[in-house]
């Protein structure tokens, strides 16, 4: 039997000037791998494949505008995947609320495995209910006849994505947990926990020849006028409120860096739900810093973030929330310095960096140091993610269709 993998992924074949986050990363990764090593036939459902007009790019739309593109690319996917015989296919979804209608395929005998980039019951009791409520309380509300769409997409669809998924990938162990916790009825051998690596380790620039970096990096440092004694300190993210940049900034003026000149790169641009308002908001906190230099780069791809990277002796993730921290391992990547907060993708120097003197004292030991010795280029280690996957999805086709 020749197999077909359909890869349903909102975020795929998007430019990299989008800043769409890790779904994103993680779907443009595995698709590369595998047109490039073809262990199946792939077909990928992204809004561009199925002629989805979109009214604003995703990453400026308010929350009703994303949950309408949600329902909107549902029922195109869906509708793509009920031509294909459920008995010569298995159906991945790149994630929860942007993916295909999970009771439908799961009725009709579709062999579904799903990733979860989010927990989006967690993230939306976080960050909406300000963890008021725990996300195992928020998933017993099974009352989705009285919810507004925008609810249903939370918590109907990822009961119906646990419930119907033959697999779920995660990017580590405690979002198992969670999951466990709020449907306690789930398999645990249902749920594979896959980190994804460094999946790039900067992937656009590392392929390429050292000279192209070398370059990029000389042009980085003329461009921002970076002493060669200067100790760059950076975060990289999609500017909006989880990511917690303001606690990078509220920090600062309690950093003691006798001695040493200092930069901050404030790499990322906003995106999402209230991204606009969270980067005024940063720049107002930054504008008042008098200790330390603070500059915001924008969205950054390619070999620009490769060469910041490359050049930063730190790397600062002081996200309110992290699946697993992909900029993180893209920073441990070319050999930075990590500070993160206690999430999920917490490595290196982990701090409460919602307590400013604590992040600054963190910051102070690394600046005291003085600049981070890289030899010159950046590290690439294989990631085995893809292979991983293309094994899972070989395997479940061996599962009978339903």
């Amino acid at each position: 039997m020749n197999l077909e993998i359909l890869y349903s992924a909102a975020h795929a074949d998007f430019p990299d000037s989008e800043p769409l986050g890790g779904g994103k990363a993680v779907a443009d990764y595995l698709i590369r791998e595998w047109r490039a090593h073809e262990p199946f036939a792939l077909s990928v459902l992204s809004p561009g494949s199925l002629g989805l007009k979109l009214s604003n790019p995703l990453a400026q739309m308010t929350e009703l505008e994303y949950a309408r593109f949600c329902r909107e690319f549902e029922r195109a996917a869906t509708s793509e995947i009920l031509k294909r015989d459920p008995q010569r296919c298995v159906v991945l979804g790149n994630d929860i609320s942007e993916g295909p209608d999970f009771a439908v395929l799961g009725e009709r005998g579709y062999r579904v495995v799903t990733i979860f980039h989010v927990d989006v019951v967690e993230y939306f009791t976080r960050f909406y209910l300000r963890g008021l409520v725990r996300p195992e309380t928020a998933a017993r509300f099974r009352w989705f006849g009285i919810m507004p769409d925008v609810l249903k997409l939370v918590f109907e669809k990822q009961y119906q994505c646990v419930r119907h998924s033959i697999r779920i990938v995660v990017p580590s162990a405690p979002m198992r947990d969670v999951i466990l916790r709020c449907y306690p009825w789930c398999a645990s051998e249902k749920i594979m926990v896959m980190p994804w690596g460094n999946i790039a380790a900067v992937a656009a620039v590392c392929d390429r020849r050292l000279s192209i970096l070398e370059g990029e990096s000389a042009l980085i440092e003329r461009r921002y006028s970076i002493g060669e004694d200067e100790i760059v300190v950076i975060t990289l993210s999609r500017l909006s409120p989880e990511k917690g940049i303001e606690r990078l900034l509220a920090a600062l003026p309690h950093l003691d860096a006798t001695g040493k000149k200092v930069r901050v790169f404030i790499c990322g641009g906003p995106a999402y739900m209230k991204g606009r308002a969270y980067e005024r908001k940063l720049r107002r906190l930054a504008a008042r810093i008098t200790t330390t230099h603070v500059e915001f780069t924008g969205h950054v791809t390619g070999a620009q973030k490769a060469a910041l990277l490359q050049r930063a002796d730190i790397f600062v993730s002081p996200s309110k929330h992290e699946s697993y921290g992909l900029t993180i391992a893209e920073a441990l990547a070319t050999a930075c310095q990590v500070v993160s907060h206690h999430h999920y993708g917490a490595e290196g120097a982990v701090v409460d960096c919602a307590d400013p003197k604590a992040l600054a004292k963190v910051l102070g030991e690394f600046i005291a140091r003085g600049r981070t010795t890289k030899m010159g280029k950046a590290v690439r280690e294989p990631s085995p993610a893809a292979e991983r996957m293309a094994a899972l999805l070989t395997a479940i086709s061996e599962f009978p269709a339903a």
